[in-house]
């Protein structure tokens, strides 16, 4: 486990991208299975496959292979934008922040 914590120290971008689609996918993975087990106790789970005819080219099947692909691409533009304002910030400090700063620190003096 130590060679793969010094990994993700390296590369943080992974690991947003990881985390996230993990928790997503451990969150849809529950969701099924709840609904799932709901199904089989009440004895309606094999009247709704055979209302969903499912077989491997099924909307059924595909839709949840593209949700999986665009959480995964959704997962990354939100790591990448954590880990670019996070750790990728410049030094140098615009007007903006000089004015708040200015802002903040008068506040600080008047309590």
């Amino acid at each position: 486990m130590g060679i793969l914590k010094k990994f993700f120290e390296k590369h943080m971008l992974i690991h947003y991208v990881l985390s996230a689609f993990f928790k997503a996918l451990l969150v849809s993975v529950l969701f099924f299975a709840v609904l799932f087990a709901i199904l089989q106790i009440s004895g309606k789970y094999s009247s709704v496959e055979n209302m969903l005819d499912l077989k491997y080219d099924s909307p059924w099947i595909i839709g949840p292979l593209l949700i999986a692909a665009a959480l995964a691409v959704l997962s990354f533009i939100v790591g990448m934008i954590l880990y670019l304002y996070k750790y990728k910030r410049s030094s140098y400090k615009g007007e903006f922040y000089k004015a708040l700063s200015s802002a903040f620190n008068e506040n600080e003096k008047q309590d």
